[in-house]
């Protein structure tokens, strides 16, 4: 089977393969993700496909991303755009090239894989649902019964490369954030639909919000800069919109949570992607440093890896989506003892990072 590489010259009919293959509006994707899916931004190398009579049949994509935790430095694949055509299906071609774009993230020692999906489809490559994703609930009520009534100057981005360059820098003070280019901020900001970037600063600092969707449909999808006016900003924009609440997209399990729960008038924690562990030893050095000490031996069955103190001859061995589970959450029933004060790891996969 031969598996390729398309060209520059067939932007336009990749798009309309995607949209026929998903049954998405003509447009779809561009406009949602402009950063990764325009004519200057889309990447034939890490595109993989297979043709039936010169047509496209099949695909899938492989999105490097470059992760940092607490100044650790990873790369990881995404995996996006994942499509056949309606004609072409049950032949096998999906099996084919997730399993060589699984094969080609490990040659190029990624760490592991992320994706959104169906469970039951991609929980045969090893994928598991996992993630530390609190979804806080903010009402005017909540902020005024808790304290905060006072509302701040609020901006909205006008095109200033400024603005942009302070919120690249101020995103990446957050304990995980995903490498952003300064082209993929302009292409998100200036392009995709539907997202809003709204700021403050006065003499407490700098802070920002960024939100999707329209009127009532908003919800807050990343935030960032000084903690202080992190409450009054989003309580500011609740009167500008005229809104009764909103939800905000935030890690689940770092400190900074803390500063948003007290003004919260509900949160729950869920799953925010699936997750392939391509290696174990990396990964585990990526959450949680080189020289950490776990107590135990820790086991991957698929791979056989082995990490932790030499000394213990305890061994703990779970396959690769158990450990998913254990090491990034939100699950904790199968977490060993001697993990449970460091997991779930504060991996975060922001929503702007999703493709």
């Amino acid at each position: 089977m031969n598996i390729e590489h398309p060209s520059k010259k067939e932007y336009e009919k990749i798009m309309q393969f995607l949209e026929e293959s998903y049954d998405h509006s003509r447009g779809f994707f561009y406009v949602n993700y402009p950063q990764v899916m325009s004519k200057d931004t889309m990447d034939c190398d890490n595109i993989f496909l297979i043709r039936e009579k010169n047509k496209i049949a099949s695909l899938v994509s492989i999105f490097p991303q470059k992760v940092y935790l607490h100044g650790r430095q990873v790369n990881i694949g995404g995996i996006g755009s994942v499509s056949t055509h309606h004609d072409c299906r049950n032949r096998g071609y999906m099996k084919i090239l997730m399993d060589f774009c699984i094969d080609e993230m490990k040659k190029r020692n990624y760490a592991f894989s992320i994706l959104g999906g169906d469970r039951q489809r991609y929980n045969f490559w090893g994928y598991e649902i996992c993630g530390t994703n609190a979804v806080i609930t903010f009402s005017q009520r909540s902020f005024e019964k808790s304290g905060t009534t006072q509302t701040i100057p609020t901006f909205r981005y006008d095109g200033s490369k400024e603005i942009l360059q302070k919120i690249k820098d101020v995103h990446e003070q957050m304990p995980c954030y995903v490498e952003r280019s300064m082209k993929w901020i302009e292409k998100l900001f200036n392009e995709r639909i539907h997202t809003q970037l709204y700021y403050t600063a006065n003499k407490n600092g700098f802070a920002y919000v960024v939100a999707i969707g329209e009127r009532i449909e908003r919800k807050i999808v990343e935030i960032g800069g000084d903690k202080i006016l992190w409450c009054p900003l989003i309580y500011s924009l609740l009167k500008r919109w005229n809104n009764n609440a909103v939800d905000v997209l935030f890690p689940g399990n770092i400190p900074e949570f803390s500063v948003l729960l007290k003004n919260a008038a509900w949160f729950r924690i869920e799953p925010f992607s699936m997750i392939k562990i391509l290696s174990f030893t990396d990964t585990m050095k990526f959450l949680f440093g080189k020289d950490f000490h776990y107590g135990c031996m820790l086991k991957m069955s698929e791979t056989k890896e082995i990490i932790g103190d030499t000394g213990n001859k305890k061994i703990i061995e779970f396959d690769e989506k158990s450990w998913s589970r254990i090491l990034f959450g939100p699950s904790f029933i199968e977490t060993p003892d001697c993990l449970r004060k460091i997991t779930p790891a504060q991996f975060y996969w922001w929503y702007l990072d999703h493709i």
